[in-house]
């Protein structure tokens, strides 16, 4: 009678589980479509790779804006001038009608460039979730290295600063 050896099923599965894997790592490790918006004011900005610095984009709607101040500024107080930094502003209810109006609060409230995300298309490509805060981190060559979602907390920032670090 032929015997089924144990060791061949297991082998097929480790194998299964090896595709698998590296599946979800090529998955992971996205590349950036290049993408241009508007700021508010009404400035036109390319995001583009290759970069020549690291690049981190945050996403933040009405609510999820609150978090990004948690992110961005321990961010760029630390690697000021060694990475570029996009803060992005999630729009994607916003009625056209509205549109100006919803220009000059943030011109009003904010003294850096915010790119405007209409639609919030650009937000969706990233995997933006309403309400929270998205953070970014992209290599120089484009790929997704590191995103985190909601409010900064010190140990998910020490996980971004060691990142940025082994990419300088």
């Amino acid at each position: 009678s032929m015997r089924h050896s144990p060791v061949s099923g297991r082998g097929v599965l480790f194998a299964v589980l090896i595709v698998a894997a590296s599946f979800l790592a090529t998955a992971a490790q996205s590349r950036v479509e290049n993408f241009g918006l508007k700021d508010q004011g009404d400035k036109y900005v390319e995001v583009n790779f290759p970069s020549d610095r690291p690049v981190v984009l945050t996403f933040g709607d009405r609510k999820g804006s609150k978090q990004i101040e948690g992110w961005s500024a321990p961010i760029f107080r630390k690697f000021d001038g060694k990475i570029y930094m996009f803060g992005i502003a999630s729009l994607g209810g916003v009625p056209s009608y509205a549109r100006g109006l919803v220009r000059r609060l943030i011109k009003r409230q904010t003294q850096f460039p915010v790119l405007l995300d209409w639609g919030g298309k650009v937000a969706a490509n990233f995997g933006y979730e309403k309400d929270k805060a998205l953070v970014v981190l992209i290599g120089k060559n484009g790929t997704v290295l590191m995103k985190e979602t909601g409010a900064a907390s010190d140990i998910e920032l020490g996980k971004i600063f060691s990142e940025i670090e082994k990419l300088l």
